[in-house]
């Protein structure tokens, strides 16, 4: 039986996800700020992987999710081993199943179509540079059979999202149009997204990070060739992007189970980096790189919330609000939708929502008309308490997140 380093399962506290972190990697990229890359973690088989995955899941939420993503690492090294993954997560239930990958084992012939006929629905492949020079010096490895990977993928039924890192003075505006032009050639409406290159944590500073501005000009120059361009904040399975998190629930392959936040994926990158680059130094940059909300509540607004819609169309879609499990004993559901009537904030959401709900979903969510602290409510991605808090306004095909702090393990 084939085995592959597993490092942990992240758990979601937005609704019931697995993500599984491979270890090991075929590319060296010189920007990585992944640890896994270097291999380590636990050797286990594909069965191995799926009964610690779903005892894992069963203690936390109570259930297996419906949702997975396959990342790492790169987790397409194994072939054997990653087509037992995907089969036994189709065979537990799993309806989305997300693979990331750099695409470069995909290339080979019948890869992709074992794949789809296992059950994968959706792969992200990170395109580091069309150039094959460039590539070539950032990852160690040519981009050939990436490319031909995204042509297999465009091919098949499986959902495709390509991202690439935008990198000043390497992969920036001329690199960006080439990309978008290939895609265009194979499909227009491709979905790509461009992700701002953050050197805090690169294993090797080899630049610095984008401007708002020249963030500005990639999208445009993108959207020139694909509707489906965004500009996203970081590398997210949903498209265009989710709430952001604060914390995550890590299980080890020992079902060793720890609430993390950003401080302590930056100690795991520190303790990876400690051979390379000072603590101090990485500490100082660290210090300046902590949660922009401005920036990154900018690079949200250029594609994602800045495209033009009929006032009349968006004010006729209904909201739709998803529940933390801290609620699900209440709901009976994950999530609903309201339709609107008329001008609609935060605190008539939940004032219908606790009408639907009855007085103990207001009792467990509300206090003297303001939010508990225990819970959080995002509107399309952003925190409320950045914006109007419960008196900001809420329009239809709005998607509101209420998530816990205290829900789960």
């Amino acid at each position: 039986m084939n085995k592959r380093g597993l490092q942990y399962f992240t758990l979601s506290e937005i609704e019931p996800r697995v993500w599984f972190m491979l270890t090991g990697c075929n590319f060296h990229c010189k920007g990585c700020f992944r640890p896994a890359r270097d291999g380590g973690g636990t050797l286990l088989t594909a069965e191995e992987t799926l009964e610690r995955m779903e005892r894992a899941c069963l203690n936390y939420y109570g259930e297996v999710p419906s949702e997975a993503m396959i990342t790492g690492g790169e987790p397409t090294l194994d072939r054997d081993y990653l087509l037992g993954l995907v089969k036994g997560l189709k065979e537990k239930g799993f309806e989305k199943i997300v693979l990331m990958t750099n695409g470069y084992e995909l290339g080979v012939d019948e890869y992709v179509d074992e794949l789809e006929e296992a059950g994968l629905t959706e792969v992200h492949v990170d395109l580091k540079a069309f150039s094959e020079d460039i590539h070539r010096w950032y990852t160690g490895k040519s981009n050939k059979q990436v490319l031909r990977a995204i042509e297999k993928l465009n091919a098949s039924g499986i959902d495709l999202l390509v991202q690439t890192i935008y990198m000043p003075g390497i992969v920036d505006d001329a690199e960006i149009e080439k990309i978008a032009m290939f895609f265009a050639s194979v499909n227009k409406n491709i979905k790509y997204r461009i992700n701002p290159f953050v050197p805090v944590f690169a294993y090797e500073q080899v630049t610095r990070r984008p401007t708002l501005e020249e963030m500005e000009r990639a999208y445009e120059i993108a959207s020139k060739y694909l509707p489906n361009a965004i500009i996203s904040r970081s590398c997210y399975r949903e498209y265009p992007t989710p709430p952001p998190q604060k914390t995550w629930i890590t299980v080890y392959p020992d079902l060793t189970v720890k609430r993390r936040g950003m401080k302590d994926q930056a100690e795991d990158r520190l303790s990876w980096l400690n051979h390379v680059r000072p603590r101090e130094s990485v500490m100082e940059d660290w210090k300046k790189e902590e949660w922009d909300f401005k920036l990154r509540h900018s690079l949200v607004g250029i594609s994602e919330l800045g495209k033009e819609v009929n006032e009349e169309e968006k004010d006729s879609e209904p909201v739709k609000v998803k529940f933390p499990q801290a609620l699900h004993e209440l709901t009976k559901t994950r999530e609903t939708e309201l339709d609107l009537d008329g001008s609609t904030t935060i605190r008539d959401v939940l004032e219908r929502l606790a009408e639907k709900y009855g007085d103990e979903f207001r009792e467990r969510l509300i206090d003297g008309g303001e939010i508990k602290r225990s819970f959080n409510v995002y509107l399309n991605g952003m925190n409320i308490k950045n914006l109007q808090g419960i008196k900001t306004e809420v329009e239809g095909n709005a998607k509101i997140v209420i998530l816990s702090w205290v829900s789960g393990g």
